[in-house]
């Protein structure tokens, strides 16, 4: 199989540059060539079902073992409609090496489980069904490992098991091995959203902790796949380059700086704070979350009232198509991920999740008043068939999912104006 070579940096001018090299498989490495990254998040979560359950963690990729079904139905689904959308790239949350157990404790020793796979996903990214090269229709996955704060957090590490340690530490270094050999991954991200004031720039020994944590995970992943990039994703929260400009100097195995914001009219201020780094501090910088509710309320206080319609779901691509070329514009940025394709990521059990963070108040600032979770992503879902909301998501005998495949609807005003974006950035790299 060919290979895949990624490398990032920033010039003294201050502008990123992304670069991909493919070796076909037997060939003389090609030349390697400028790209930026048009990505969407991709966490096919079926409703009723959670990133946060064990064993998977959010995991929808392996490859099918024995009798167990894997998700593939899900991947079929979509596939269709990514390849509509100029996409380069997706983001997904989570590839494990190995599960947890089915209660949610800890394997010991750390690889006493089954061995998870991920071939015929990355296959799918990489376009293995492509005649040639030239007409490879390739979206690089960026591998999302998500170590938990316990692996970060000075005060929770300490209290941490050594089998807990043993276990992260193992399937970081395991995965990233195992899927970093495959051409269709382009890098990986060891945690999402595991920062905080205290921890990353107010108290100097939890952040020295901290960043030494970042620096030690990212170089277990660098040594067990070289070829590849290595960041993460920390809220947008401009003290973090304001005031640990020191620590994040220390962190040469880290590539990229994966920021997740939800700016709703410029990226102005938030790339000037990470253009003002120095030295080994200054990196390039992915938006590895941005996105829009498209939802609105009929009942203002009654989280239940929540819809979307042709008017709603335009505000939000009137706002999409007013801050997605600036990121694009900027010299310091290297790719964008929606979020997300679906809104699946917020669906727990009970779902439709009617869940806000701002307790049913408006929200000011998004284009339709309302941080409503269910609202975010270009396509909207429902159960398939006759399924009721809170139906298992595993089929009865529990080897596979529960069939039929949860239903996707386009979100058009969406889908149309990112396409555009995705198409010119594509053309203008």
């Amino acid at each position: 199989m060919p290979t895949t070579k990624w490398t990032c940096n920033v010039d003294a001018n201050g502008t990123a540059t992304l670069l991909c090299q493919i070796t076909e498989d037997g060939g003389q490495p090609g030349t390697p060539f400028s790209t930026k990254l048009n990505g969407v998040c991709y966490s096919p979560a079926p409703l009723n079902g959670s990133n946060s359950y064990a064993p998977a963690l959010g995991d929808w990729y392996w490859d099918s073992f024995g009798s167990v079904t894997g998700w593939k139905a899900l991947w079929g689904r979509d596939w269709q409609s990514m390849n509509a959308l100029n996409l380069s790239s997706l983001r997904v949350y989570c590839m494990l090496s190995r599960q947890l157990n089915l209660d949610g404790t800890f394997p010991n020793p750390w690889n006493a489980g089954q061995f998870f796979t991920h071939q015929n996903f990355l296959d799918l990214c990489w376009d293995t069904t492509a005649p040639d090269p030239q007409s490879r229709r390739t979206k690089f996955a960026l591998v999302g490992i998500p170590l938990p704060s316990q692996m970060f957090w000075k005060e929770q590490y300490d209290k941490t098991s050594k089998v807990e340690i043993d276990y992260w530490t193992g399937v970081l270094q395991e995965t990233a091995q195992s899927v970093g050999r495959h051409p269709g991954v382009m890098g990986f991200t060891i945690q999402n959203e595991q920062d905080g004031s205290k921890v990353c720039y107010e108290d100097p020994v939890l952040a020295q902790f901290w960043w030494g944590q970042v620096e030690k995970m990212a170089a277990i992943v660098k040594q067990a796949a070289p070829n590849k990039l290595v960041g993460m994703a920390t809220h947008d929260d401009p003290k973090i380059p304001r005031l640990a400009a020191a620590y994040m100097a220390n962190c040469p195995h880290i590539d990229f700086w994966g920021v997740n914001s939800y700016q709703t009219q410029t990226f102005g201020p938030f790339f000037a704070d990470y253009g003002n780094l120095k030295g080994g501090a200054l990196k390039p910088v992915i938006l590895t979350e941005w996105g829009m509710p498209a939802t609105t309320r009929k009942i203002a206080s009654e989280p239940a009232s929540i819809y979307d319609d042709a008017t709603s779901r335009a505000k939000a691509a009137a706002v999409v198509n007013l801050v997605v070329p600036q990121a694009y514009k900027h010299p310091l940025c290297i790719g964008l991920y929606y979020f997300e394709f679906c809104d699946e990521w917020w669906n727990q059990p009970g779902a439709p999740n009617i869940y806000t963070w701002f307790g049913g108040q408006e929200a000011s600032g998004f284009p339709n008043g309302y941080w409503d979770n269910d609202g975010f992503g270009l396509y909207s879902i429902r159960r398939g068939g006759n399924l009721p909301n809170n139906a298992p998501i595993w089929s009865q005998n529990g080897n596979g999912p529960a069939m039929p495949i949860d239903v996707h609807t386009e979100r058009t005003e969406l889908t149309s104006v990112l396409t555009e974006i995705f198409q010119a950035a594509t053309a203008s790299k």
